[in-house]
Parts: C-alpha cells; structure tokens; sequence
C-alpha cells in the first residue's frame, strides 16, 4: 500500500510517496516510490491541488473534502474570456483601445466593453441589450453598463482603419508570413427592414442571399491564403460589386504600402477599368474571366478540347480527386487560361435540368415570369405566353464543364495559377463564418455609425477566432468553429462558500480540454481554486 510521507532531515522536510510492503520473511517494510523534493519547495496552494487531484483520483467527490453544504452559489464560464482575451493581446490591441479610451476621456473600459460584446459574439450571438444582461456569465470580465456598449461601438466605427492596420501588421507578426497573395470578394448583409435613407447606407440592391426587398450594405473583404484578415469596406447597399475593386486595391497601396501582391477575385470583379488600376498599383492578378463575353474566336479556341493538352488535379472537399484539363491563349496583355473538367460539366448539366424543371412550373403561372423568364430558359411570346428558348439551352449547354481564368503573372506555372485560383473558395468560407456562426446579419441597428461598429465588432471576433483555429492547427490540433465552440462552453467553473471563504470549483477538464489550452500557452486551473488566485489563470 503506498502512502505520503514528510520525512524530516538536516536539510530541511522532504515529501515522498512511501509503499509498505513485506519481504521474504514476512517482515513489513517501507520502499520510497518517488520523492516529490523540499515541502518548502511547494506553496500552499500547490500541496491543496495535489492533495485535491489524489482524493479524486481516488474516487472522492471534491465537494465533501470541503465539507461544502450551501451548495452552488454562481457558476461561470471561463473558456472564453481566457482563450480571446489572450488573443486580444497577441494583437495588442488592449493598448490601442487604452489609448483611445485616455484621449476621449471615456470614463469606462472599452476594451473590458469590447471584450464583453466579442465574447457574446462568439458564444451566442445576440443583441447588444441582451449581451448587457448576459455580462455575468463570464469570469473575468467586469460591469459593464448598458450605454457603454453603444458609446463603445461608435468609438469601434470611428477608429476602424486602425483597429485593420493594427490587426493586419500584427497579424504577419505572428506568424512570420510575408503577403504575397491576397484574395478579394464581396457579398451582402441585410436588414430585417425594408425602410431606405436617402445616402446611407442601407440600401435596397442585388441580395446574395436572395433577399428580396429588403435593405442591405455591401461588406468587401481581403484575406491571405491563411483566412487572415487584411481589410475590408463597407459601401452602400445598391453599389455594384464590380466598382469596389478600384478602392480595396489603391487603399492595399495606400494603407498598407504594399508593393508587390497578386490580387485573387472572381469573375465579378473583372472590368478593364479594374485591371488597369491593378497594374498600376504594381500588382499581379487572377481574376475569373467571363467566358461568355469573349469574342467568338477565343471562345471557339477555348471551347475545343482538341486545344487541350495541359493536365492539373486537386482534391474536392470530400477528398476526391479532381482531373483538369487546361489550353491557354493570350488577349489583351493576359494569359487566359481555360479549363475543363467532367465533374464540372456534370454539375452544370444538373444544375440546367434544375431551373428547366423549374421552368415546366412556371410556365403555368405566367404572372410570376416578368422579371424571372431569362433565369430558367423561357422566352415571351406575345404578351402573357412564354415558351422554353431551346437556343439559349444549346448554347449553354456548350459551356457544360469550362471555366476561364485571366492573369498578368509571368513568374507562376499554370499549375500553380490555378491553385490560388482554387483557393479563393476560402473566403467563401469567410463569409459563411460572418453570416453563420457570428450571425453578422440581419442587422438590427439603423445609423450609419452603430452599422459600422456593429461590423468592425464581428470583424473583430472573426480575427480572434481565426487566430485561435490557425495557432491550432499549426500545433497539431485540428479543430472546426462549432466543435471550438463546444469544448469553450464545459469549461466552467463554479464559485462555492466554505466557513466563510469563497472558493472556484473547476469542471472536470477533458483530455482534449487539457491539450487544447497547452496548444494555446494557457494554464489549466485547478479543481479548486482560492478567488484570489483567479488571475494568474486568466
């Protein structure tokens, strides 16, 4: 049977787990097992936690080690407020609202304010009213009243280029990249309203997320190959997407004194006006070229598979293996290339036999086609018939399977070209992350300002959560957003009384919680924790 004893020597007191056993003779002895070093070598608080992590091992329950009889008193999360604010800090982003709290003379702590809404965001989106009452969830974050989280989110909106420089220089801090890609996209965020201010910026436009007249803003964002944020604009709600490209790119100049960069976008973004204004700035481009719109040489050209004789292949997101072909040409100053792939004519063809489907049941309802015919391959005749437009269907049925790209790169193989292509799925992503899991939309606020804040806030909280996924997997630990999210929620604790002294009762921590937080540099708490101690964890 093993046992811990102090052993008293010239040099002080010595912990050791000691067995007793018998020997041969039958005699009882004693073995020393291990020796833990000098008492005076350990704090109280250490002797409590390892006399604590026994008694469980053991089969105890904490709570009648403690003798603790007026139960649960609060219970908070701590997961959250140690995880983000830590990442907050790698931004140093403290300082930066330390500074403009002192200047402004505010009066509260933004950045305690700040915090509260980020961790709201990540955690359960809600409104900002409702974060006002959910403060007390979370260990480590301090009152808040309710007027400071709105003041806070105009002094968001106002110093919102800094907040972008400041996360985007030390965002390459961090992880030692150099820039040398960049990926640019938009998309919309509504309103639950269908209310329009003449020049602001809810306004009704073409919704991405086929909402139909209700009012919306434009939200545009870079990113690197890492899902990092570089930046983003905010614009009117009716602003076409194709004229927010000239901007995003002169500010990359402007902003950021970047000198040299490929700029990745899709189809959208291409115009002459937008290229030229790439070249301009020094920069590269691959943008998604519109096939369709080529005049009909090239198309001949790129529409023959005989003209083929490239191969490239990549993995789909269920890991299968993907064969392109791939012809290029040069127009206008670029290299077009185009590609071709089965699995891609397949999808085109099923995603035509949809809306030709769609379009047998329209054509029942002709009151309904105005201003929808030409989506679903009907034509009018006379003045309320409609039949299908079979020319429309063969020309497109051409196209089942290419998909055109344009560069003014010399230095990258076509191989490599088409791999950054590909990888403009990931701000996709990003935006998913904003409208999902942060719930960035819809939005409930109706000025100018709060709109702005409200956006920089969720930028904010995809930064800190983008950081966190990518130190992570960088360790080894591969997580997703939701999974995150869980493993955050059970890291509990719960504050309990004994004789008059307060004390933390930890959740019990999983192997994964336990590696999670080494991945991350954090200290595990312990099972029991005095609240004077709680800081030097958090």
């Amino acid at each position: 049977m093993a046992f811990l004893r102090v052993e008293n020597k010239k040099s002080g007191k010595y912990l050791r787990i000691v067995e007793s056993y018998r020997d041969e003779s039958g005699i009882s002895r004693h073995r020393i097992l291990y020796t833990l070093g000098k008492l005076e070598d350990y704090t109280p608080e250490e002797l409590k936690r390892i006399g604590s992590k026994l008694y469980e091992l053991g089969g105890g329950d904490l709570k009648d080690l403690l003798e603790i009889t007026t139960g649960e008193k609060a219970r908070f999360n701590y997961g959250y407020f140690q995880v983000f604010s830590k990442a907050l800090s790698h931004y140093k982003l403290p300082r930066l609202f330390g500074q403009i709290g002192s200047k402004h003379k505010l009066g509260f702590d933004l950045q305690n304010a700040v915090l509260l809404m980020i961790l709201e965001r990540l955690q359960d989106p809600c409104s900002k009213r409702s974060s006002y009452f959910n403060q007390n969830e979370y260990l480590g974050i301090e009152k808040v009243e309710l007027q400071h989280l709105y003041r806070s989110l105009d002094k968001l909106a106002d110093y919102n280029k800094a907040i972008q420089k400041q996360i985007y220089q030390t965002g390459r801090d961090l992880f030692n990249q150099q820039l040398d890609v960049v990926f640019y996209d938009v998309t919309t965020l509504y309103f639950e309203s269908e209310l329009e201010q003449e020049g602001a910026l809810r306004q009704k436009g073409f919704s991405k997320d086929g909402k139909i007249g209700t009012t919306q803003i434009l939200f545009c964002l870079l990113i690197d190959r890492d899902k990092q944020p570089i930046g983003y604009q905010v614009f009117k709600g009716d602003t076409f997407e194709g004229h927010t490209f000239e901007k995003a790119v002169k500010d990359l100049k402007k902003d950021y004194q970047i000198n040299q960069v490929i700029v990745v976008a899709d189809r959208g973004m291409l115009s002459k006006n937008n290229l030229d204004v790439t070249t301009e700035s020094g920069y590269e481009f691959i943008v998604g070229e519109r096939l369709k719109k080529l005049p009909g040489s090239l198309q001949d050209f790129l529409l023959d598979l005989k003209n083929y004789h490239g191969e490239w292949s990549y993995s789909d997101h269920e890991d299968q293996l993907v064969m392109v072909r791939y012809a290029t040409i040069e127009y206008q100053g670029r290299v077009i290339i185009g590609t071709y792939s089965a699995k891609r004519a397949k999808k085109d063809a099923h995603d035509r036999a949809e809306k030709l489907q769609t379009a047998e049941t329209l054509l029942s309802r002709p009151e309904l086609l105005s201003k929808k015919a030409g989506r679903f391959y009907l034509k009018k005749q006379g003045s309320q018939t409609y039949q299908l437009d079979q020319e429309k269907i063969k020309r497109d049925e051409r196209f089942d399977g290419f998909l055109a790209i344009a560069t003014n790169n010399k230095s990258l193989s076509v191989s490599e070209t088409l791999e950054q292509y590909k990888h403009l799925y990931k701000i996709e992503h990003t935006f998913r992350t904003f409208k999902s899991h942060l719930e960035t939309r819809p939005m409930f606020h109706w000025t100018d300002k709060r709109i702005e804040g409200h956006i920089c806030l969720c930028y904010l909280s995809y930064t800190l959560l983008n950081f966190t996924l990518l130190k992570l997997e960088k360790a080894g630990f591969k997580t997703t957003e939701g999974k995150l999210r869980k493993l955050l929620d059970k890291m509990q604790v719960s504050l309990v009384e004994q004789q008059d002294k307060n004390y933390f009762l930890r959740s019990a921590a999983s192997e994964e919680e336990t590696d999670f937080q080494q991945k991350l540099g954090l200290k595990s708490l312990p099972s029991v924790l005095n609240v004077a101690s709680l800081n030097q964890y958090l």
